[in-house]
């Protein structure tokens, strides 16, 4: 961000939460909405309904046969990646309220471009 000076630190700011939220958002999209975050999440419902005590569903029963692997190897496998995500989604949530306390906080344009920079490849 290009540093700057306003008089109206109250714009600057509104502006970086909407940027700094278009920035999560984007990430978070990746790990839980994308189309393939979709066939994850639906994958790990069918690990935890088999773990549960349920049969395979039709995602992991084609991945099974597909790839050699037995479901039972699968499911211990799906259920990590999906809580990998989980933590991954959490961090990037984490990391925007800590930005979003710093932008908020900020007395000066310096400090709200440092929340960003921060944020984007802290």
């Amino acid at each position: 961000m290009k540093l700057q000076i306003t008089k109206n630190l109250d714009a600057l700011r509104a502006d970086a939460l909407l940027r700094l939220d278009q920035t999560a958002n984007a990430r978070i999209y990746d790990l839980a909405a994308s189309p393939v975050a979709i066939v994850r999440a639906r994958k790990a419902a069918e690990a935890e309904h088999w773990a549960a005590g349920g049969g395979a569903g039709p995602l992991l029963r084609a991945e099974a046969g597909t790839t050699g692997i037995d479901v039972a190897s699968l499911v211990d496998a799906v259920l990590v990646k999906a809580a990998n995500a989980a933590e991954a989604i959490a961090t990037v949530e984490a990391r925007r309220q800590a930005a979003q306390a710093a932008i908020r906080a900020a007395t000066h344009p310096a400090a709200i471009a440092a929340a960003l920079e921060e944020f984007a490849h802290g």
